[in-house]
């Protein structure tokens, strides 16, 4: 059935001659696309303790965790507190020493740095582990052993917080 008007019929026929022919499709190279880190990822850091090293470092965070109730803020954890004393002796060079003994005693205390501040301060290229000649679970433990020995010799607990 055609139209009416014949200039209508005309264009009907000149679409169905001129239907493109596909020509395969040229494979293009797929971009990777490199993803982003996330800005607030974690690196989850394990340092050896011996008993002693921690019931301090739990008496510690009983200790703070009192203090902050009476604050009226939330109380503190283990890890966050760990974190908190590897993050203030990498922020004080001054007060660290690199003379603790240290032995794999197989029972851990974690930590939860940035992935950015474990990268720049620690584990990357540049890191005090690659400039001290240790593993990064020793450098943490040195780091964190020596806040913990500044806090006994009179530090101020607060200036952490």
């Amino acid at each position: 059935m055609g139209y009416i008007n014949p200039l209508f019929n005309e264009q009907r026929i000149i679409k169905e001659q001129s239907k493109p022919v596909l020509l395969p499709e040229i494979k293009q190279e797929k971009k990777v696309k490199v993803r982003q880190i996330r800005a607030d990822k974690t690196h989850k850091l394990k340092f050896p303790v011996t008993n002693i090293e921690r019931m301090k470092l739990q008496s510690l965070c009983k200790q703070v965790q009192r203090s902050l109730k009476s604050k009226g803020a939330e109380p503190i954890q283990q890890t966050k507190l760990n974190t908190l004393l590897l993050h203030y002796g990498l922020n004080n060079p001054a007060i660290l020493e690199w003379d603790w003994p240290y032995k794999d005693s197989k029972h851990y205390m974690h930590t939860n740095l940035l992935e950015t501040v474990f990268e720049r301060e620690i584990g990357g290229p540049y890191g005090l582990a690659i400039r001290k000649g240790l593993s990064e679970r020793k450098t943490a433990y040195m780091v964190i052993m020596s806040v913990l020995k500044w806090l006994e010799g009179g530090g101020n607990i607060e200036e952490i917080f």
